[in-house]
């Protein structure tokens, strides 16, 4: 069951990130929105827990930076904290 509340929570992360990334005020808005799937797709297989690790964390820190400069609130953000312990232990 673990691994499925960390899958439902990547997932999470996933949508607010491309959610932030449509209201991102840039011309290259397109492209941004294709290099987060690209990363995503790119790194479902990982199975190394510090890979693991940094990759969610840039992803978080990615998402805040997409919030503030898209003007959403980051309330909630703290939400989005994915843990790894014991489910790929």
């Amino acid at each position: 069951m673990t691994s499925l509340r960390y899958g439902l929570s990547v997932l999470l992360l996933y949508r607010r990130i491309l959610k932030a990334a449509k209201l991102f005020p840039s011309v290259k808005r397109e492209a941004i929105i294709h290099d987060i799937r690209r990363e995503f797709r790119e790194h479902k297989a990982l199975s190394d827990p510090a890979k693991l690790r940094h990759e969610l964390g840039v992803a978080l820190r990615s998402l805040e930076q997409l919030e503030q400069y898209a003007g959403l609130s980051t309330a909630g953000s703290e939400e989005l904290a994915v843990s790894l312990k014991g489910s790929c232990d």
